[in-house]
């Protein structure tokens, strides 16, 4: 079993694309917007939880943790570098330290290629990130620069009742 239960996975599946809670609440018969916000509030708990504690388990400095977003921001001084752990459904939380090339290797002659173009593809799918033409065009060290930052900077739904507007 992953990390959320099965209505957890749903509300988060479907606050990252947009949906607020009262929007997600009327797609399901026996859910009220309360009952969802206390779901994407257990949700949010056990990925900052699981995220904090891969934090720790690379000793890493953390320097945010965006929990509606599932997005912890870190720092490893033994690598000098800046880190990023995203949760997802697909392949749970992924780790990835900003890097230049792998081993001295750029993208396309790195063994790892293909490894990474799947993480990146799957966070773009579950938060509905999309890049730019020319951004499309970068090496994926770079791509994923911007992936993170665009996940970053992601406008998330604000909870809202019904009557406010949806």
């Amino acid at each position: 079993m992953g990390l959320l239960s099965n209505h957890e996975s749903t509300v988060w599946r479907e606050f990252q694309k947009g949906k607020s809670t009262s929007m997600i609440a009327e797609e399901h018969e026996s859910w009220s917007p309360s009952y969802v916000s206390r779901v994407l509030n257990r949700a949010r708990r056990k990925i900052a939880k699981a995220l904090r504690e891969h934090a720790d388990s690379h000793r890493l400095d953390v320097e945010s943790l965006l929990d509606y977003k599932g997005l912890l921001i870190g720092f490893d001084y033994q690598a000098n570098a800046e880190v990023y752990m995203v949760y997802t459904e697909a392949l749970g939380i992924i780790v990835w330290y900003r890097h230049e090339s792998y081993a001295g290797k750029l993208c396309p002659k790195c063994p790892k290629k293909d490894e990474c173009r799947e993480a990146l593809n799957v966070i773009m799918e579950e938060y509905n990130i999309r890049l730019r033409p020319d951004e499309e065009k970068l090496p994926m060290t770079e791509q994923s620069t911007a992936i993170f930052s665009k996940l970053a900077a992601k406008e998330i739904p604000r909870y809202r009742r019904k009557d406010e507007g949806d």
